[in-house]
């Protein structure tokens, strides 16, 4: 198989271009950033989209980072391809942040991507990752200590657009590909720099496991890359789906929140993820090490009251058996705001302060089956009446025995744990002063569904089922 037909293949397999596409290529004038845009160049057509040139100078080689820039400057102008350089002195700006070098080249590298992006209207942005590189990843966090996760190496694709068609192209065949094509490049004097942790990996380590232990070890890596992701992938979905069903009782995920007793009975590598997914879901891009999950993990032997803090301004709490997440400015709250909709069967309403569409529909109650996300009263008790949506207020009470006594609406809550700041987020379904249901927990035990009752109202919140 040609290289040009790996990277189609990569490109179909997982979805990276589509027709119409404005893609920006990462190219530093080495080998595989050359060969990259070479085979860009020669699919576009093909395949309908757009090409683009970035080159950033990092300003830490001298005159020859210079020649690198003009050198790409001049291969996209015999391409026909608009480039795009900028200059900046990232020595500073490791010195400024307290990072590595490598570390901030990246940095700097990605916001001057994003910059392009969002000024030009890229929607892709394809670096020149080869299989190598991918092996390399591997054995570099093996070192450090990874998980599963870790394991997994680079991915073909991930968030922001960032694609890499050549992930699959090991360096012997790039450089054999330049050859043929008649391509030149740039060589990175610093790649021989073994002060570089990934340099000093490609260099001396994988050598010598090649030549002690196995020829083949970068091929091995990149397959023990292979399964870990599918494991991972697997792992991550699961906890995805399990977050839907212990998170928030409220019909919204606002705040992030996990059910303690559930969370304990999970395998530890999945109360993890689901962990992670709250913690995300309060603080988007907030990064949880492993010592602030174990903390977590302490946290949720504690009582209701307890909490820590974490990065990215976000606190854990424990309340009434939930692991609450929240931003210290309270971002992650439901807004406080009080709602009053009519509603009537067969109608849907937004309601903003749980984020949440709610829908009236009748059903013959004799077939009714309820879903997850139902719940039904007897639509012909409550005749004709007008029906409305609103939060809680005081002195609220439902019909909540089947000898006709009540209970506030504030006990309930109480008595189901719910923490004391999302209880106002709560809708009720009301005629005139009588609650009808609370949505997403139960009907009135006067308007309850019973062997008599013909047509059923299902009050579904969210997704409505087909």
């Amino acid at each position: 198989m040609t290289i040009e037909e790996k990277v189609l293949k990569a490109i179909s397999q997982f979805n990276m271009i589509d027709k119409g596409d404005r893609v920006l290529a990462a190219v530093s004038g080495g080998a595989d950033s050359v060969c990259m845009l070479h085979v860009l160049n020669r699919l576009k057509k093909s395949l309908g989209f757009e090409l683009f040139c970035a080159h950033l100078n990092h300003g830490l080689r001298g005159d020859a980072a210079d020649n690198d820039e003009k050198f790409v400057v001049d291969l996209c102008q015999r391409l026909d391809i608009k480039a795009f350089t900028k200059k900046v002195d990232v020595g500073a700006f490791a010195h400024e942040k307290k990072l590595t070098v490598e570390e901030a080249g990246r940095v700097v590298r990605y916001d001057f991507f994003e910059e392009l992006s969002k000024k030009h209207h890229f929607n892709k942005v394809a670096t020149a990752h080869n299989k190598n590189d991918n092996a390399e990843t591997v054995l570099m966090r093996i070192i450090r200590g990874t998980g599963i996760d870790g394991l997994s190496g680079v991915p073909h694709m991930r968030e922001g657009g960032v694609i890499r068609p050549i992930l699959d192209i090991s360096r012997t065949e790039i450089e054999e590909y330049c050859r043929e094509n008649g391509l030149d490049f740039c060589t990175d004097a610093t790649n021989a720099d073994n002060d570089y942790t990934r340099n000093k990996i490609r260099n001396q380590l994988i050598p010598y496991l090649e030549k002690e232990f196995n020829p083949e070890v970068s091929d091995a890596l990149v397959r023990l890359a292979e399964n870990a992701a599918e494991d991972s992938e697997f792992l991550n979905g699961y906890a995805k789906r399990l977050y839907s069903r212990l998170g928030n009782p409220l019909p919204s995920k606002r705040p992030a929140a996990l059910h303690i007793d559930s969370l304990k009975m999970l395998e530890k590598s999945v109360a993890i993820r689901l962990i992670k997914l709250a913690a995300q879901d309060s603080a988007s891009g907030v990064k949880l090490s492993k010592k602030h999950i174990e903390d977590i993990f302490k946290l949720i032997d504690k009582g209701t009251g307890t909490k820590i803090d974490l990065p990215c301004s976000l606190k854990a709490e424990v309340s009434y058996g939930w692991l609450i997440f929240r931003t210290t400015d309270g971002n992650s709250a439901l807004a406080d705001d009080k709602f009053f909709l009519e509603i009537a069967a067969g109608q849907s309403v937004f309601v903003q302060s749980v984020g949440k569409e709610i829908t009236l529909k009748i059903e013959n109650a004799a077939e009714y089956k309820c879903a997850l996300n139902e719940i039904a009263a007897d639509f012909d008790k409550i005749g004709t009446q007008p029906l409305f949506l609103r939060n809680r207020r005081d002195g609220d009470r439902i019909v909540w025995f089947a000898d006709g006594r009540t209970k506030k609406i504030k006990s309930v809550f109480i008595d189901e744990k719910i923490p004391k700041n999302d209880r106002d987020k709560i809708p009720l379904l009301c005629t005139g002063d009588e609650v009808v249901a609370i949505v997403g927990s139960r009907a009135s035990e006067k308007y309850k569904v019973t062997k008599d009752t013909e047509r059923a109202l299902v009050i579904v919140y969210g997704t409505v089922e087909k």
